[in-house]
């Protein structure tokens, strides 16, 4: 394991011991400089010897002042011990020994262990054109560079620019014992890390939390460059951030959904501490020449970040077009002011940056491929320095003005400038910073130090850009067509309007234009097409798909509709027949109650008639026995109740003769009883309203007989 991933491991854990507490973040940095500190084990400790050391390792911009602000945290380590004070000045010596054990805690090495597993599995996932192959130590090393230095691909941006002494002789000596670090990362290593780093993203998300805090070691190392920063904690500034023209678009979301996001949560950690954001009307031009100029270029020949946007189709043709016709609105729309300024405004302001100055400054810039984006940038530096009017500081939050910009020639040349007219000194934040710097700031200062979401953001950020396909890769490829098979050109302008085949094409060559060769021209070209039949195979699969589950979807919801409809009609044949059953109890109840009172009534009847029954009967018995009494006595003999008695027996043996000789039945006692059980039968029915029930009622033998109802209701309820 090489020292500097040995080291940056180290860092990890020092961070994650640190996460949520009140220590010092650049505490963390330490196990950077522990190989300087072992060879100068036992001697004094000089800043500008150990600043040289610093460079040599990182070829960070470490200065022997920057080096005398850790005196105070390696003494807290017991690293350094005070040997001798004279006022104000101390000496002290170097007591420390390099650690030779493991890099980091058993956890942490295994979750690396784990991700140089996968990196050693992917290279053939992205390219079978190119030979990429490393050792597992080699992998190691390549991905935590990456990680940790992730912007120094090489632009100079963060090279040494030193002003310290040149150490003695003996101090050289020691250091050349150091090796040689901080060059860039080979083009093809660095992409190939970013295509890992955003494959682990998208899709083996547990390793995501490891390479954030491996890449916010990056983002401390950007505190201690050029000159120590403050990580303190702010909770109100009145800072505000001038965007440069590509930041924003990337904050309007014309560069894609990476960059947005990545800006977006550094504007939004930044406006909680009172932080404001402008744009200069300059910028809205250059916005609006950049956005013009790409549209207006047939498809194949635009390029750049909103051009590769709208390929993959993150941001509408729609959006851009309204942006270049008007960036001051949709900038508006998101709550970013354009600063109506320009070079012949605030007359006071401009002793602190001349017109002299200005021309200096803008013919002294060497980037750039038209005059317009010089012009841009010098005018943003005079503004932005005019704006300041003169109040510098080494915090940019008391700066009150400062422009971010990705430009890192811009950054570096502003800041040189600034130093050498005494605008600034080398320990104040001059007026044009790197994102970087502005999502480090956000970071450490809005108390998000805690959280990984601006880390996060950044490392997507800077995969995207690196992935970003090469103009030169394009137009290598071009060429070589053009060569071989010209009459495929308008094939490969086609396929460059596909976002699978430009990946594809960046994949194989790694983004590099010197792969691309005329034996294996053609083979790219079929790759890309394979590409963008493989996506239009896979969008028609998934337009299959969404049928499918759109008809199983119809299907299904026309079951449940229809069981629905069948759940709610057998419940409404339930209701009913419930209701039904309800009903016909109901007219049983009736009907019983009805039969009780015709039962009660025939019953009534009945024992009244039986009653005169039994009193004729009586009377008879009793008229029989008078008679006997009688014939054997002559007791009742000339009486005239005896007399009565025997008028009335020969009356009814006159009429039982007369009935006889007529022929006809003579009426007898159940024949008034018959006739005395009616009438009273019918009055007693009129009396509770059961007249309508007279017709059931026969007479017979002197009683009335309740014949059965034809209307009788038998309740049988269905079981549910």
């Amino acid at each position: 394991m090489s020292n500097v991933t040995r080291r940056a491991l180290r860092v990890y854990a020092a961070l994650t011991e640190l996460k949520g507490n009140e220590n010092d973040v650049l505490d963390a940095l330490i196990p950077f400089f522990e190989p300087i500190l072992s060879l100068m084990n036992g001697k004094v400790f000089d800043p500008y010897v150990f600043s040289a050391g610093v460079r040599r390792l990182y070829h960070w911009r470490f200065t022997g002042d920057i080096a005398s602000t850790f005196i105070p945290r390696l003494e807290r380590k017991g690293i350094l011990k005070r040997r001798a004070q004279s006022g104000q000045e101390a000496v002290w010596v170097v007591n420390f020994i390099d650690p030779q054990g493991d890099a980091a805690p058993p956890p942490i090495l295994s979750a690396f262990e784990k991700i140089i597993d996968e990196f050693e599995k992917f290279p053939p996932k992205v390219t079978d054109l190119l030979s990429y192959k490393k050792t597992r130590e080699e992998l190691k090393d390549i991905l935590i560079r990456f990680l940790v230095m992730m912007d120094t691909a090489g632009e100079g941006a963060f090279a040494p620019q030193l002003g310290d002494l040149e150490p003695a002789v003996e101090a050289r000596n020691l250091i050349a014992q150091l090796e040689e670090g901080g060059t860039p990362l080979d083009p093809n290593d660095r992409y190939m890390c970013a295509r890992f780093v955003q494959h682990l993203m998208r899709h083996k998300r547990e390793f995501v939390p490891h390479l954030t805090r491996l890449s916010s070691i990056g983002l401390l190392a950007e505190v201690v460059e050029d000159f120590l920063k403050p990580t303190s904690t702010e909770t109100k500034t009145d800072l505000t951030v001038i965007l440069d023209a590509p930041i924003a678009l990337d904050l309007l979301g014309c560069s894609g959904k990476a960059l947005k996001d990545d800006i977006e949560t550094v504007v939004a950690a930044l406006k909680k501490v009172g932080a404001t954001f402008i744009v200069f009307p300059i910028s809205c031009i250059e916005m609006q020449h950049n956005l013009k100029s790409m549209l207006s270029l047939p498809p194949e020949q635009r390029r750049g970040y909103t051009h590769n946007a709208l390929i993959k189709k993150e941001v509408p043709l729609d959006f851009v077009m309204a942006v270049a016709n008007g960036p001051e609105r949709a900038l508006d729309n998101i709550g970013i002011t354009v600063r109506q300024i320009g070079m012949d405004t605030f007359p006071h302001t401009h002793r602190y940056f001349t017109q002299t100055q200005y021309d200096d400054f803008l013919n002294s810039v060497t980037w750039g491929n038209n005059i317009n984006a010089r012009d841009h940038d010098a005018t943003c530096f005079a503004l932005t320095v005019r704006l300041r009017e003169g109040k510098q500081n080494n915090d940019v939050f008391k700066t009150r003005f400062a422009m971010v910009t990705r430009n890192t020639k811009f950054v570096s040349y502003a800041r040189s400038y600034a130093l050498q007219s005494r605008i600034i000194n080398s320990m104040q934040e001059g007026a044009i910073i790197h994102a970087r710097d502005l999502a480090t700031t956000a970071w450490l200062r809005t108390g998000l130090g805690a959280d990984e979401t601006i880390p996060r953001g950044h490392l997507i950020a800077t995969c995207d850009r690196v992935l970003q396909v090469r103009p030169e890769v394009r137009s290598a490829l071009a060429h070589q067509l053009a060569m071989v098979t010209p009459e495929r050109i308008g094939q490969l302008n086609l396929l460059l309007q596909d976002a699978r085949s430009v990946q594809k094409l960046a994949d194989q060559t790694l983004n590099n234009e010197n792969a691309v060769t005329a034996e294996n021209a053609e083979q790219l070209l079929e790759v890309m097409r394979k590409a963008t039949a493989e996506e239009l195979r896979e969008k028609h699969e998934a337009e299959l798909a969404s049928e499918r589950e759109a008809a199983a979807l119809s299907l299904e919801s026309e079951r449940q509709a229809a069981a629905a409809s069948l759940e709610k009609a057998s419940s409404e044949v339930s209701r009913l027949s419930d209701q039904l059953a309800s009903l016909q109890m109901r007219e049983a109840q009736a009907l019983s109650l009805r039969e009780g009172q015709l039962q009660s009534v025939v019953t009534g009847v009945n024992r009244v008639a039986q009653a005169i029954e039994l009193g004729f009967l009586s009377l008879l018995l009793v008229l029989g026995a008078a008679g006997g009494i009688n014939f054997f006595t002559n007791y009742f003999t000339g009486h005239w109740i005896w007399n009565v008695i025997l008028m009335l027996a020969g009356v009814a043996s006159f009429a039982r003769l007369m009935f006889g000789l007529l022929a006809r039945p003579m009426p007898g006692l159940a024949n008034l009883l018959d006739r005395f059980c009616r009438n009273r039968a019918s009055k007693k029915l009129a009396e509770i309203g059961l007249s309508d029930e007279t017709p059931r009622l026969e007479y017979k033998a002197g009683r009335v007989i309740l014949t059965e109802s034809k209307t009788l209701i038998t309740v049988k309820k269905e079981p549910s």
